[in-house]
Formats: C-alpha cells, sequence, structure tokens
C-alpha cells in the first residue's frame, strides 16, 4: 500500500495508531522549532506529550479538513508545526501549503539530505575512535534520542548473549521512550552489565556517559572548532538522518 493511502486509513480507521507512526516526525518539528528558539525552553519530551494529547484531541477535525489536495504527510506536517505555534503564539501560523516547499522543509531537500548523512559518516569517524566503548557510546545516543536499538548494535560488547537476549535487551532499552534520563540509566546499566565484563551502578555509567558524550562533541566541533554541535543537536543529527534513511 502506498504511504499516503496507508497514512489516510489510519487517519479514518484508526487514528491513534497514526500517531504512533508519526512520532519521529513530531519528535523532529518538535525540536526543530524548540532549538530555534519557538517553543519555551523545557523538557522537549514535556512538549511532545503536550502536542500529542492536543493532536488526539483534533484527530477528527484532522479527518474532516485533510481534502486530498496535497500529501497527507505534508498536510500533517503543517497541522503539527501550526499546533505548537498556535500554543506557544511565537510565529505566524502558516497556511494549507501550496506548493512543495513546505513540503521540503517538513522533510529535507536534496543538498540537506547530503549534508545529514554526510555529518552522520562523520559522527561515525569521531566515534570509531573510543575503540572498545563505542558500542555502548553508540546505544547511549541513540537511547536518549528516543530512537530504536536494534539487536545486532549490541553485538559490539565484550560478551555476546545469543540472539534471542540481544532482542530483549533491546525491547527494554526501546521501551524508555520519553522516560526521565535517570530512569533511562537505570535500564542502561541493566542491560550494560549483562554485556560487559564491568558491571556499573546507573550514577556510574551516567558519569560515564556525561564525560564520553562532552569528548564526542569535541571531536565534531574540532580544534581549531569549526561547528557548534551540543549534545542536543547530535540527538537531532541522528533523528533527521533516521528520517531521511526511512523516506528515502
Amino acid at each position: 500500500m502506498h504511504s499516503n493511502e496507508k497514512d489516510i486509513s489510519l487517519l479514518r480507521g484508526d487514528p491513534h495508531k497514526l500517531l504512533i507512526r508519526y512520532q519521529p516526525i513530531i519528535r523532529m518539528i518538535v525540536k526543530n522549532l524548540a532549538f530555534q528558539g519557538y517553543l519555551p525552553k523545557r523538557d522537549v519530551n514535556d512538549l511532545i506529550q503536550d502536542v500529542n494529547r492536543k493532536l488526539i484531541e483534533r484527530l477528527p477535525r484532522i479527518s474532516v479538513l485533510y481534502n486530498n489536495k496535497s500529501k497527507f504527510k505534508t498536510f500533517f506536517s503543517v497541522v503539527i508545526r501550526n499546533l505548537c505555534l498556535e500554543e506557544f503564539r511565537k510565529i505566524r501560523i502558516v497556511a494549507e501549503p501550496q506548493s512543495e516547499i513546505y513540503e521540503q522543509t517538513a522533510t529535507e531537500t536534496s543538498s540537506d539530505q547530503l549534508i545529514i548523512r554526510q555529518e552522520y559518516e562523520r559522527l561515525h569517524r569521531a566515534l570509531r575512535l573510543f575503540g572498545r566503548e563505542r558500542s555502548a557510546i553508540w546505544v547511549v545516543l541513540r537511547c536518549f534520542a528516543d530512537i530504536p536499538v536494534t539487536a545486532d548494535e549490541l553485538l559490539g560488547f565484550e560478551l555476546d548473549p545469543g540472539d534471542e537476549s540481544r532482542i530483549q535487551f533491546a525491547a527494554q532499552i526501546n521501551s524508555t521512550f520519553q522516560l526521565q534520563k535517570r530512569e533511562k540509566m537505570e535500564v542502561l546499566s541493566t542491560v550494560f552489565n549483562q554485556l560487559d565484563h564491568k558491571p556499573r551502578t546507573a550514577d556510574a555509567l551516567r558519569k560515564w556517559a556525561s564525560s564520553r558524550m562532552e569528548e564526542l562533541v569535541v571531536l565534531m566541533n574540532g580544534k581549531p572548532q569549526k561547528s557548534a554541535y551540543t549534545i542536543e543537536i547530535l540527538y537531532i543529527l541522528l533523528e533527521k538522518t533516521e528520517y531521511v534513511e526511512n523516506n528515502a
């Protein structure tokens, strides 16, 4: 089924599943607006939950308003962005998209996609400098960006408990989406202790992760500094890459 047809089918028949399907786009739009200063400086997960609550309330109205004149992804991206701006009244509301221009900003232009992929590859080159710690850092990054971890991404640790256990561990990590950092660290420490020879408490893992993330940011920015990465921008890079790859 074509993606547009699937979206419309979910909109009419299972709108809650539609929201689940659109969580990566919702997160990307909210994070981008927060980073640009259009949304208040609060916990991004709180903002996303607020947006989801509002969308649930408006889904019946959204179903009526969609007129098939544009792709549903374009239409819904505008709805999400307008809902954010309407709630916090920072900039003017965007009208119904009249061309493909907004679709490009709702996703990414070809040049944007190329830059995203290049930066993503540069991130992986920087991670290789961490040697055996690379896999743990990668898993922490994806977990804190609320991007699913696969069982194969748990292969780079000292111990391999087998396919079935790695699938279960990945599911444990992925169940932490939208939880607070402290809760995420508790789950990660439990999983990492099964994959490494060095058991660590959640607090010890937090300190280790914080130190490695700071080092990673320094590597991405370069010496002398040529970029302006922060941990939050690294999360956005991962989300944008995930979105580009899933919609290529």
